[in-house]
């Protein structure tokens, strides 16, 4: 089989989707392909760790994307891209058939790190619909769970599982929860709620390897504990999937290089989402994977793709998490000089300021609401002294 599009987008996550949604408002009458290996069509992905398990009004239904005219779209599901061809503009799938290009968007994401044990459906990573409907399968009232990470996504199903009457275990390789990116006095707090929501928390931990025994997962630490539970969940990050484009001959890295207008080393094929290396206006050249990321490239890269001539300008993307009773929010560089961070009470919460050479580097707000883009052009035209950094942000 053989086809034609002008439009080629492989993967159908959150940078693809919303590529695809500008795609439609400039280019109505362009033909366009969506390319996935998932069996859903496009969905946001949030939800998977957040409202689904924490807001009844929120099902299934109700998270997938809705496009300007979806019927004008193809959709190939369940479908891997084995090949892509830049000089003949031709992607190949796993089934033999090539479809061409005048534009292709790689937006493919990232492979979950794991560790050793044999392959099971109660071991397993929440990155897509698959897997959020395993879970809900195995994390019955009453069941056991163990999560492996203590990062926003780690943090999040512990909570959501433990609120859902999951006795759950999180384990995470640091002394306090989520050390590595708030002050320790926040974090400290943040671990607390944990503690007051009855999650067990085993700090300093780090998971070895896990076997499968009588519809049980037994997890083995490396300092020799072990731990039993119906479902394992491994929110240890991911590897960006860079190997088609670069048995393609596009230049990768960490993650696949783009310029400033989010094209890759071959100038009709774009890059969008968490496998993507792009140009940080602020922070210079960056990868990173969070939901705004992916919905503010995947934007860009589909006007581009019909045209525009349009800088990537988005800087210092937002992280998030809500959880317990906890709102977190933050922009820029949060993973360095921690210790010497400003941390300034507002209202009922705080604002950080992540200091590099005096200068900030992120911020980020616990329990407080304040102007982001008004943060983002602190990092960027940052005062002085810190002195006058003090007091900068009001909340809103």
């Amino acid at each position: 089989m053989s086809k034609d599009y002008k439009y080629i987008i492989i993967g159908g996550g959150m940078a693809g989707a919303n590529a695809a949604i500008e795609i439609q408002k400039n280019d109505p009458e362009g033909s366009l392909l969506i390319v996935t290996d998932e069996a859903d069509k496009p969905y946001h992905r949030p939800p998977l760790t957040k409202e689904l398990w924490t807001d009844a009004s929120y099902n299934e239904s109700t998270v997938y994307y809705d496009f300007i005219d979806e019927a004008a779209i193809d959709f190939f599901t369940e479908t891997t891209v084995t090949d892509i061809k830049p000089q003949e503009k031709v992607i190949k799938t796993e089934e033999g058939a090539t479809y061409h290009y005048d534009k292709l968007l790689y937006a493919i994401g990232g492979t979950p790190n794991w560790i050793e044990g044999p392959e099971s459906d109660r071991v397993l990573a929440i990155r897509n619909f698959a897997d959020y409907r395993n879970l809900r399968h195995f994390a019955q009232k009453g069941s056991k769970a163990i999560v492996v990470g203590g990062g926003w996504v780690g943090a999040e199903l512990a909570a959501a599982l433990q609120t859902n009457q999951v006795d759950t275990t999180l384990l995470f390789p640091d002394e306090t929860l989520n050390e590595k990116r708030l002050p320790i006095e926040l974090a400290q707090k943040f671990q607390q709620s944990f503690i007051d929501a009855g999650v067990t928390l085993i700090p300093n931990a780090k998971a070895d390897y896990y076997e499968s025994d009588n519809n049980q997962i037994k997890l083995f630490l490396e300092d020799g504990q072990e731990l039993t539970a119906d479902v394992l969940i491994l929110g240890i990050g991911i590897k960006p999937k860079i190997q088609l484009a670069e048995a393609a001959g596009i230049e990768v890295g960490n993650g696949v290089i783009a310029n400033e207008y989010l094209q890759s080393s071959d100038k009709d094929i774009y890059v969008a989402g968490d496998v993507l290396n792009y140009i940080d206006l602020i922070m210079g050249r960056k990868k990173f994977e969070h939901e705004e990321q992916a919905v503010k490239s995947g934007q860009t890269a589909g006007r581009n793709m019909t045209g525009a001539n349009e800088v990537y300008s988005h800087a210092a993307p937002l992280s998030y998490t809500d959880v317990l009773d906890i709102s977190i929010e933050g922009v820029g560089d949060m993973s360095r000089n921690r210790d010497d961070a400003i941390i300034e009470t507002a209202e009922d919460g705080y604002i950080v300021y992540y200091l590099s050479k005096g200068k900030p580097s992120g911020i980020l707000t616990y329990n407080c609401k304040v102007d982001l883009d008004q943060a983002r052009q602190i990092i960027a035209n940052p005062p002085t002294t810190s002195e006058e950094l003090r007091g900068s942000l009001k909340p809103l």
